[in-house]
């Protein structure tokens, strides 16, 4: 969980869930490079946030961690898994991307080092980043536009 010493940056890189509530909070600087070493608290203070608020915030952003953490993992409808099964082949893996509208996949032999399993059965795998993103999303496959959506449960 989230402390008021914790940088924005430390932050929204473990939790990114938590980037709403902060901008909901007025603290749409979550992007800016002062972030990276700014504590929740000198962001809320230099936005004119009483304390109150600030524990507010906290607790709220805590709230949207403990709901993400009770979220499914990613899961795919059975048109999705057949669509990545036919598109993985022989290769190993299917690697899910983050893209401008969404995510993209595409089949690979080689997992890097800082990537994880996201989903076993379809030996799914992805940066580590981008787990919890993924939380409580289903993936489905639509043949009329020959692409996959997602929508969060």
């Amino acid at each position: 969980m989230i402390k008021k010493k914790d940088t924005l940056g430390q932050i929204l890189q473990q939790y990114p869930e938590v980037a709403p509530v902060l901008s909901k909070a007025g603290l749409h600087c979550v992007g800016c490079h002062v972030s990276e070493y700014e504590s929740v608290e000198d962001g809320c203070k230099a936005h004119g946030l009483s304390d109150e608020k600030i524990e507010n915030i906290i607790k709220e952003a805590n709230a949207k961690i403990t709901e993400f953490d009770a979220m499914e993992d990613v899961s795919f409808t059975k048109k999705a898994t057949l669509e990545l099964e036919k598109r993985k082949g022989k290769e190993k893996y299917v690697k899910i991307m983050p893209v401008f509208d969404g995510f993209d996949f595409e089949a690979t032999s080689e997992k890097e080092e800082d990537e994880i399993i996201l989903n076993k059965e379809l030996s799914l795998i992805g940066d580590k980043k981008i787990q919890r993103f993924l939380k409580g999303v289903v993936v489905d496959f639509s043949e009329k536009e020959s692409d996959f959506t997602a929508k969060r449960t």
